[in-house]
């Protein structure tokens, strides 16, 4: 070193370097569990309508098609921007993608807010549908990227817990919003609006993992598939998601109605926690210990069907404990299917369009869910049960029957030995 000092710039650019990587490291796992909890939010919003539809359909007067279609256009729209959407966040970057999308989903909930017929619930699904398509692909190619690099197994675990654990949680929420508070079905669309404004903020603190391209092109895409061998193995996990998704779907739609009809419970918060199940159970299929078995392909597609049948057989005898017991078995073969699914995925996909195959597995979750709506038109259509489909309105006339019936005065008795008329 010399008098004036030359070795000083050394001393100071080393340090500031060491400082950087340390604290890039840390706002990368920061980021990590911030993109979990935003995509947990995002897929609250996927359920939180279940328990509100019976307050929907007795004050907008509309029966079974009406809410096959609020389903099936929630699923279209997902689909719809799967094929469209979901790959900008490869081009524009994870940041300002997932922040576009919360916006869109807090548009979707103030036309909630404001919908006063079956059109509006319409528009408000598909809207939030384009936007969930969007944050299901962007979120879980940032999983990926912001993971550490000696946890292979922590972005498919974080989606799993992020995905199912948001579904649940939607559902319990709004029934809780329907059990205790009087307007439920603008009170949870209030607080969701409150909780989409603190996602956005923490997407701001969120590194962004993708260097910006100059151009932006919005076309149909085709699916993307691995080369070789990994396609056969892709196209497998496809079917395998597409069965889980199914499952869910199908699930989602019976309880209300079994819950209902069959046990002749009229409690919204008792139909969201039913419904729950589903989602916490394969969300506890990813994060509790287990056997390395279970780790296998063949575990999880197993273990949904034996959960299928058991659940199908309790809906058929109207048995809760057949019903609850199917119900945990089957998510934990959501869970373990969903789970290894989505961890191949990640692995097989290209790191410069990470986005698009993981909108591929998405795609086939969702055309899954489809089967969702038409199960649930057949549940609400008393032609399929032999009982009234809306349980409200069948508790206020039997009430009604019952006070009209001690308000009638009991009927003369006859005179068994009438007088004789005097002539």
């Amino acid at each position: 070193m010399n008098a004036d000092g030359e070795g000083a710039p050394t001393m100071t650019t080393i340090t500031p370097r060491k400082r950087s990587r340390t604290t890039s490291r840390r706002s990368t796992r920061i980021g990590f569990w911030l993109v979990a909890a935003v995509y947990a939010v995002a897929m609250m919003g996927g359920t939180l309508p279940i328990p509100l539809y019976r307050f929907w359909s007795a004050s907008m007067h509309f029966g079974a098609f009406g809410t096959t279609a609020i389903f099936a256009v929630y699923a279209f729209g997902v689909l719809v921007s799967l094929l469209v959407f979901a790959t900008l966040s490869d081009e524009l970057g994870r940041r300002p993608v997932l922040i576009g999308a919360l916006i869109v989903l807090g548009i979707s909930t103030a036309v909630f807010l404001v919908a006063g017929d079956l059109t509006g619930l319409l528009i408000a699904r598909f809207v939030f549908g384009l936007a969930a398509g969007v944050i299901t692909a962007t979120a879980n190619a940032a999983l990926a990227e912001l993971a550490r690099k000696d946890k292979p197994q922590a972005p498919s675990t974080m989606s799993t817990v992020a995905n199912m654990g948001g579904l649940g949680l939607g559902s319990v929420a709004a029934g809780t919003v329907a059990r205790f508070f009087s307007d439920p079905t603008h009170e949870v669309f209030w607080w969701y609006l409150i909780v989409l404004g603190l996602a956005v903020i923490a997407v701001m603190a969120v590194p962004e993992t993708v260097k910006r391209e100059t151009g932006l092109r919005l076309e149909i895409r085709r699916p993307s598939l691995p080369g070789g061998h990994d396609r056969r193995m892709f196209l497998g996990i496809l079917g395998l998601v597409l069965a889980a998704f199914a499952v869910n779907g199908i699930f989602s739609s019976l309880v209300p109605a079994f819950v209902q009809n069959r046990l002749h419970i009229d409690d919204a918060l008792a139909s969201a926690a039913l419904v729950s199940i589903v989602f916490f159970a394969a969300l506890l299929a990813q994060v509790l210990p287990h056997p390395r078995i279970a780790d296998g392909p063949l575990a999880g597609p197993v273990i949904l069907i034996a959960g299928s049948i058991v659940f199908e057989t309790g809906v058929l005898v109207g048995s809760l404990p057949l019903f609850v017991v199917g119900t945990v078995v089957a998510g934990a073969g959501v869970g373990l299917v969903f789970g290894r699914g989505i961890g191949m995925t990640q692995h097989l996909a290209d790191p410069e369009r990470r986005a698009d195959m993981v909108a591929t597995y998405f795609l086939a979750a969702y055309i899954g869910s489809t089967v969702h709506a038409r199960s649930r038109h057949l549940e609400s259509d008393p032609r399929h049960h032999g009982v009234d489909a809306h349980p409200v309105r069948r508790h206020r006339r039997h009430h009604r029957d019952r006070q009209r019936s001690r308000r009638l005065p009991s009927p003369p008795i006859a005179n068994p030995h009438p007088r004789k008329a005097s002539i």
